[in-house]
């Protein structure tokens, strides 16, 4: 997995590659903004995740996820930012990295912080 210096490498390289849609996460399920539908976590996968230990505007870390919907045909990013307050990850999301290729030795530091 290429690495970045910066969030906005990350974002900009991820939307040169067709990562072009946003998600949020709600619950189990994922809100493809631009489609304005719930995608459900059986329909998703997280193909990448990138950590930057410092986000600029909060000192606290973001993670940027590879997301992949092809019922849908969307590909994007999903952008989680956490603080000191957040303890931890959201189940769906230890799932997604567990079933793809993303959990590695960077995944279970992503896991350890949240």
């Amino acid at each position: 997995m290429k690495k970045y210096t910066c969030h906005r490498e990350a974002i900009i390289d991820l939307h040169e590659r067709g990562f072009t849609s946003d998600f949020q996460l709600f619950g189990n399920d994922l809100l493809w903004i631009q489609g304005k539908i719930f995608i459900r976590e059986i329909e998703f996968s997280i193909i990448e995740c990138h950590r930057f230990d410092r986000f600029p505007q909060s000192n606290n870390p973001i993670i940027i996820f590879g997301i992949v919907a092809p019922i849908y045909q969307a590909r994007g990013i999903l952008l989680n930012h956490y603080s000191s307050y957040t303890t931890k990850t959201p189940i769906v999301i230890l799932k997604k990295m567990k079933e793809s290729s993303v959990y590695t030795t960077q995944a279970e530091n992503v896991q350890s912080t949240w």
